[in-house]
């Protein structure tokens, strides 16, 4: 079976158990690294994420895949948080960070900008809308926006 199928059936077979955790899969991987095959579920809900509920989450998806029996080779599972720097990619991950300070990085400029550093204030489907020091707002396509992630300060 190959991989992109493989992936496909066990977001299928798992999303029940994640769902029932409350409990967003962020991304799924299933690659060869160093030590082998690893899966590697990154998952994460609305106050963060334990390292004590992904145990019990890796204990739970284990006990599915096993029973669904679809990966005959060895493979190593992982369960993650997404940390601090979660990169923001659906509507759903700007809607849960309104209000806070985003770093951006653009593939075309903007109002003559590459990046910026503002509060989301607006979420729509193809763009956001963020509010300079200034006052001004200036809206970006999602299009266009490579990499936005909170701003974190040190």
């Amino acid at each position: 079976m190959e991989d992109n199928v493989i992936l496909e059936k066990i977001r299928e077979l798992t999303a029940q158990a994640l769902s029932g955790a409350g409990v967003e899969l962020v991304d799924l991987t299933y690659r060869h690294e160093s030590g082998g095959m690893v899966m590697r579920f990154t998952v994460d809900k609305g106050n963060g994420i334990s390292i004590g509920e992904c145990s019990m989450l890796s204990r739970r998806i284990e006990g599915v895949l096993e029973e669904a029996g679809i990966i005959e080779s060895h493979y190593m599972l992982e369960v993650q948080s997404p940390g601090l720097d979660r990169k923001l990619a659906k509507t759903g991950d700007f809607e849960r960070v309104i209000g806070k300070e985003l770093d951006i990085v653009l593939s075309a400029p903007v109002d003559g900008k590459w990046e910026y550093s503002a509060p989301l204030k607006w979420v729509g489907e193809d763009s956001i809308k963020i509010e300079l020091s200034d006052g001004n707002e200036v809206v970006l396509p999602r299009d266009v926006i490579v990499k936005a992630k909170l701003h974190l300060d040190f």
